[in-house]
């Protein structure tokens, strides 16, 4: 990466100038602006250039001149060099490394701020190395920290606030080491390799403490396609997102069309993982319900599980106020230029919750808007090329409510799991089997147990629980551990009609103990 510049404040003091060539483009005043400081962050480099990247889409913190302006930085990190990287896999491999080393590309296959990757060749497949960056050393940190400060244009003197400045560091933390990185992609294999897009399975013997090796994914890139106006790409992006945010417990802190292609059969890849960031556990409600809410403009729903994510607890004195900031945020115009519905709802909602006091700004959740928003805006450049004015962030929640709900219904018929539901079910069946111990005990006796409806005006008195009841529970807990043990081995004919009856007799199960009393 560019060292950084030794004045940041000789460079911020020109933002508040109107070069020669602003005025002659006649420029909106925001994006004149937001292209200033841009100018100012690749001047200066280093963590000024990253942290221009960190603010791109970040609708919370900028208005759409600037982000519009922030979305064209000119980004050039130091890249390392073919030799060093054959260094690496010597160093690392033995000869294995020394033989992929000599198929390395002449040119990097990507560089990013934290890696760098190169195409190579195992045997007869073709793969990705990628190499990871340096951290940023402590000192490089606390000099930006300073040198940031100067940034003093009142329209912008906001990104400077500690929040904005404690969770770039946080950002810049996510992306460190690449072994976290391994483990993200390592959970998302484990989760079954069958997610809405595909993502990189490392080698596990090619890779090290500081590379990565995996099989390469080619097809067309995402880029490609939003500007040649394709809207179906944009939709296959947001399903993804939600998919991570949702059920995967990952989210994206760096989405980039560059990273992402879409394969021969029409599946969406990424071909590598910037800045993974973990999701809280136990809040997969919350996100698919604070998704479907936020899409069908339920302010009140929405709020309440914003806040849930937000806070994890539920809280009526902060959601009547965030309903309040809600309702005070207005609608932004984007200059021409169309926006999805959806974008703008998500939008809104998290201008909300960043007016909203005694809230600490978690990176998740602010990651996950910011990829929202984007999409929003790659949605509104596929229009500006002839697209339809198509909502594909409202029409991605769809494809991921129903691959988990398939997914919880094959958790029910994998026998991995048969053993954990017969352990509960067995107490079920004791239960069962007191009962049906106890009603015979009553039968033999000649002493059934009688009940009265104290609720009627009619004196009469009647037995709790019908005869048939316990033989009908007893019937339909053997079904059910029946389909559970051998559910799987039935033929494709009679999978849905199996799933079927499992879920039939587990509520019939449930009924049967509730009437019991």
């Amino acid at each position: 990466m560019k060292r950084p510049h030794s004045d940041p404040a000789a460079v911020f003091r020109r933002l508040g100038l109107r070069p020669e060539s602003l005025i002659r483009l006649a420029l909106p005043q925001a994006e004149a602006l937001g292209i200033r400081l841009a100018m100012a962050l690749e001047e200066l480099g280093g963590l000024y250039l990253a942290f221009g990247v960190f603010l791109q889409w970040r609708s919370d913190l900028l208005s759409s001149g600037l982000i519009e302006a922030l979305s064209g930085l000119k980004v050039f990190p130091h890249a390392h060099s073919r030799q060093a990287v054959a260094e690496i896999l010597n160093s690392r491999l033995g000869a294995p490394g020394s033989a992929i080393a000599a198929t390395l590309s002449d040119q990097p296959e990507w560089v990013t701020l934290n890696r760098t990757a190169w195409r190579a060749r195992v045997d007869d497949l073709a793969v990705i190395v990628e190499i990871a960056a340096p951290p940023p050393p402590q000192p490089e940190i606390d000099a930006f920290l300073r040198g940031i400060l100067a940034l003093g244009t009142p329209d912008l003197i906001h990104l400077c606030a500690p929040g904005v400045l404690n969770q770039f560091v946080e950002w810049l933390q996510a992306g460190t080491e690449i072994a976290e990185e391994r483990n993200f992609l390592d959970a998302i294999h484990h989760y079954g390799g069958n997610t809405q897009a595909a993502y990189p399975i490392p080698v596990p013997h090619l890779c090290g403490p500081d590379l990565l090796v995996w099989k390469a994914i080619d097809g067309t890139p995402a880029l490609d396609l939003v500007l040649k106006g394709d809207p179906n790409i944009c939709t296959l992006i947001a399903s993804a997102v939600f998919e991570q945010f949702c059920a995967l417990g990952m989210v994206e802190c760096d989405l980039r069309l560059d990273a992402m292609v879409l394969t021969a059969e029409g599946k969406l890849a990424f071909r590598r993982i910037a800045r993974p960031g973990a999701t809280p556990p136990g809040l997969t409600a919350a996100a698919l319900e604070y998704i479907a809410a936020a899409i069908g403009r339920e302010a009140a729903l929405s709020s309440r599980a914003l806040l849930r994510l937000a806070i994890s607890y539920e809280s009526p004195v902060l959601e009547k106020e965030l309903i309040h900031h809600l309702s005070a945020v207005d609608p932004e115009l984007k200059v021409q230029r169309w926006y999805p519905p959806s974008a703008e709802t998500f939008e809104a909602n998290w201008r909300a919750i960043t007016r909203l006091g005694g809230v600490s700004r978690s990176l998740f959740l602010d990651a996950f808007h910011r990829n929202v928003i984007a999409i929003g805006y790659w949605i509104s450049d596929t229009v500006r090329v002839g697209a339809p004015l198509q909502d594909g962030i409202a029409e991605a929640q769809w494809p991921v409510v129903g691959r988990m709900l398939r997914d919880r219904v094959k958790e029910v018929m994998n026998t991995k799991t048969a053993t954990e539901w017969a352990a509960s079910s067995g107490l079920l069946m004791l239960g069962l089997l007191k009962e049906a111990s106890r009603l015979a005990s009553e039968v033999r006796d000649n002493r059934l147990s009688m009940g009265f409806d104290l609720t009627s005006t009619r004196d009469h008195t009647e037995t709790t629980r019908p005869n048939w009841l316990l033989p009908l529970g007893m019937l339909l807990l053997a079904i059910f551990l029946l389909c559970l043990r051998w559910g799987n081995m039935a033929p494709a004919l009679l999978t849905l009609p199996v799933q079927a009856l499992t879920i039939a007799t587990l509520i019939g199960l449930f009924w049967v103990v509730l009437r019991i009393r």
